[in-house]
């Protein structure tokens, strides 16, 4: 039973608030995943402990379609003003084909998988599929910083981590709308409801990027300029929404104008104060961590132990199973010359995120009814995050052939240095004599 004391939740909040700062140290130190952290300590909280009340009619479960949009906004804008799309433009294009083959393939692949061993409907099938479909990028982009392996494939991974966020919620998105409407349509009109959706998407958050870039350079504001910023970006995600398009990709839009407002102000010869300040960065940091922190504590906290059932576990165990085949193969076809540590760790950094959790609450959100749909995803986050780790653990580590070449150059650089000192050493002696 639940404890009911008076300011309970308050400790709570501290107590989860120090856990979030723990589970990045220790990733820090360890490179285990803050998310398998933060989620078993939600978990301890609500199903072990009883510290909270998780029933279904508790309040906890009631807001979790507030909770989920507004960890979504942070996620994508946070996604969005790091999204330097000049970078990207830049990179192998074998990135971007390495990273749209594995989302596409992981789909058919669990897509397929559901039909024939669940029985579901194809289009369920695919937006599992979809849901865990993609990479987090925060919990990549760490990693691999962290893993003794070549640049480009570090390039690549973190290429894939940052656009299957936006694949991931843009494609469940799309797939939602498939499914409310009740009937399987046209190709053309599928390409139009696509289009519509990201075209009304997309220009509502160019719009407002541009409004707050103007506002920015006329009023020259500062004081209190983040809250106006949330104002805003909160006003249009409601906006997008209300026209029935998606707030996700609005927000996303917006905040990479604002991220890349600098350089785009340099192409055009006009000279823009930054609509997005070091210290809005900076409190934008402060805010993630909270959300991110508190979302992934709420999605342990709805975790039970029907998600480690049998069914739940094989399915999981499957979904995980058919990812990494399908990141083995498009790996063979794309990247088969690349070292086979960096192939082991091409194939296991698949830790699905903040994103895949979000997404996932959606569909009920829109009143679709799939059987252990969540449960499925949650358990799915939960065990490819455990597979990242153990794949550093296994293949990021040092070797003799990784790390030879920086203490040559050091030691090249020493022999030299030292060889200098003797010369003038030498000549000093011949001046003395």
């Amino acid at each position: 039973m639940a404890i009911e004391a008076e300011g309970i939740e308050f400790l709570i909040i501290g107590i989860t608030i120090v856990m979030g700062f723990l589970a990045n140290r220790i990733f820090d130190k360890t490179q285990v995943s803050q998310v398998i952290l933060l989620m078993l300590f939600g978990f301890l909280l609500g199903q072990v402990f009883g510290l909270l009340d998780v029933s279904s009619e508790s309040v906890i479960v009631s807001i979790l379609p507030f909770i989920a949009s507004i960890a979504l906004i942070f996620l994508l804008f946070d996604g969005g003003i790091e999204f330097d799309i000049f970078n990207l433009a830049k990179t192998i294009p074998k990135s971007m084909l390495f990273t749209l083959l594995v989302f596409a393939l992981g789909m058919i692949f669990i897509g397929g998988f559901t039909v024939i061993a669940l029985g579901w409907e194809i289009l369920h099938g695919l937006l599992l599929g979809a849901v865990v479909g993609g990479s987090s990028g925060a919990v990549v982009i760490a990693l691999v910083e962290r893993s003794h392996i070549k640049k480009e494939t570090k390039s690549l991974l973190t290429v894939e981590s940052t656009l299957t966020d936006a694949l991931v919620i843009i494609t469940a998105v799309v797939l939602i709308g498939l499914i409310t409407a009740g009937t399987v349509p046209s190709v053309g009109s599928l390409v139009g409801l696509f289009l519509s959706s990201f075209t009304i998407a997309i220009t509502l958050g160019i719009i407002a990027a541009f409004i707050w870039i103007f506002l920015m350079n006329r009023f020259e504001m500062h004081l209190y300029s983040y809250m106006l910023m949330l104002a805003l970006l909160f006003g249009l995600f409601s906006l997008t929404e209300m026209v029935h398009a998606s707030g996700g990709i609005a927000v996303f839009v917006f905040g990479v104008i604002l991220g890349n407002a600098k350089k785009l102000g340099k192409i055009a010869k006009i000279e823009w104060v930054n609509p997005v300040s070091r210290t809005s960065r900076l409190f934008q940091e402060e805010v993630t961590f909270f959300v991110r922190t508190f979302f992934f504590v709420y999605v342990g906290l709805l975790l039970s132990l029907n998600y480690f059932s049998p069914i739940v576990l094989g399915v999981s165990i499957a979904i995980v199973a058919l990812v990494v085949l399908g990141r083995f193969l498009i790996q063979k076809l794309i990247l088969p010359d690349i070292p086979r540590k960096d192939q082991g760790i091409v194939v296991t950094m698949m830790p699905r995120g903040l994103a895949a959790a979000v997404v996932a609450t959606l569909p009920l959100t829109a009143g679709i009814m799939i059987p252990l749909f969540q449960e499925f995803v949650f358990t799915t986050i939960l065990l490819t995050n455990i597979a990242a780790t153990v794949g550093v653990f296994t293949f990021g580590r040092k070797d003799d052939n990784g790390e030879k070449e920086e203490p040559k150059k050091e030691n090249g650089k020493k022999d030299n240095g030292q060889a200098k000192n003797n010369k003038e050493n030498h000549k000093k002696k011949k001046a003395s004599a």
